[in-house]
């Protein structure tokens, strides 16, 4: 359930013998002139360091001090890892309470090791992230249309491949090919469910956790906190991403239906319904066998060969009509039954 955290540290000492790395600040080549130099923390010993941050990142946790406006002391202190990936060694299988609370204990102690002393759980959340994995009947693409329906936003990450976005400034809802996400980091899949789709919610800021969970305090989470994030986040998906009826959802893909004829109808004037009926087939016809084997079919079957290629590029130009109407991938089912598959994995069970 909780993947990435990212903790606003309260209370903490720097030892002097922390490996904490001190980014110096920038200066003027000419003059000498420094810039944007803060003092950023002050070590047990007494000594004051200056520069335009400090850090300590490792393959587990990544810890950041750096200065902000609304910092008494004009510093900030931030850590973040995944419970997951520490507990697990990769971030796929959630990690239930206790687990949760171990990951803590482990990072607090990693840090004692190298030279930061403090208690995780007095520290204050300032970013939480949750995830939901489901196994998918059908592969990551034949749910693209269904997805860019839902008013998602679709891109390309280096990492995760295809995403699908809900977003605003305070709060985000993902969902990606989990498989894929792994292969790009050089993960091997072979152990893991074909057909794996993650659902992520990312809560950005302490307004927002707090908002949503009702505390904004790292210890609250083993307080019973854990059940109240493992509550939310199936209300979270509900009010968001699954927040239609069946029925409604099939309306809005006949909405897209009179749309996509809209498209043609302004093109081709009187004779868009012919039109559209031709480039639907073609679509289909190049989709499922392919323009090749097609062209390799209509060779053995007809000998005027200039025939063959006008033919070819008949259904290669229909075909570009529809395309530049419809996003739909490949699917067997309705957008009404792919909604209700997901909305029952990622809401119900």
């Amino acid at each position: 359930m909780l993947d990435t955290i990212k903790l606003h540290l309260k209370d903490y000492e720097i030892t002097g013998n922390s490996t904490l790395e001190v980014q110096p600040a920038r200066f003027v080549s000419g003059t000498g002139e420094v810039v944007s130099e803060f003092p950023l923390f002050r070590n047990s010993t007494g000594r004051t360091f200056y520069g335009s941050k400090a850090f300590l990142n490792n393959e587990k946790w990544n810890l950041t001090l750096k200065p902000v406006g609304y910092s008494t002391s004009g510093t900030a202190c931030f850590l973040h890892f995944s419970i997951p990936k520490i507990h697990n060694g990769n971030n796929f299988y959630s990690v239930g309470e206790y687990g949760t609370e171990a990951v803590f204990n482990q990072v607090e102690q990693e840090l004692a090791e190298n030279g930061i002393n403090t208690n995780l759980q007095r520290a204050e959340l300032s970013r939480v992230d949750t995830f939901k994995n489901i196994q998918a009947e059908q592969s990551f693409d034949s749910y693209s249309t269904l997805f860019q329906l839902l008013k998602c936003n679709r891109g390309i990450k280096r990492d995760y491949g295809t995403t699908f976005l809900l977003s605003n400034s305070q709060q985000e809802f993902t969902v990606y090919d989990k498989l894929v996400e792994m292969q790009n980091r050089g993960i091997s899949t072979s152990e893991f469910p074909e057909n794996t789709q993650r659902y992520e919610h990312r809560l950005l800021n302490r307004n927002k956790i707090k908002s949503v969970y009702g505390f904004s305090s790292a210890a609250d989470i083993f307080k019973g906190g854990y059940q109240v994030i493992r509550q939310k986040q199936v209300e979270s998906w509900k009010q968001s991403l699954f927040c239609y009826s069946v029925e409604e959802v099939v309306t809005l893909g006949s909405k897209q239906l009179e749309q996509e004829m809209a498209i043609f109808k302004n093109r081709f004037g009187s004779t868009w319904f012919q039109w559209f009926l031709k480039s639907y087939g073609a679509y289909y016809l190049a989709r499922f066998a392919g323009v090749e084997v097609v062209k390799t079919a209509l060779e053995s079957l007809e000998a005027d060969r200039m025939k063959v290629w006008r033919t070819v590029k008949i259904l290669e130009k229909a075909k570009r009509e529809m395309d530049f109407a419809k996003t739909e991938q490949n699917s067997e089912k309705t957008l009404g039954e792919l909604y209700q598959e997901l909305q029952q994995k990622v809401c119900l069970n």
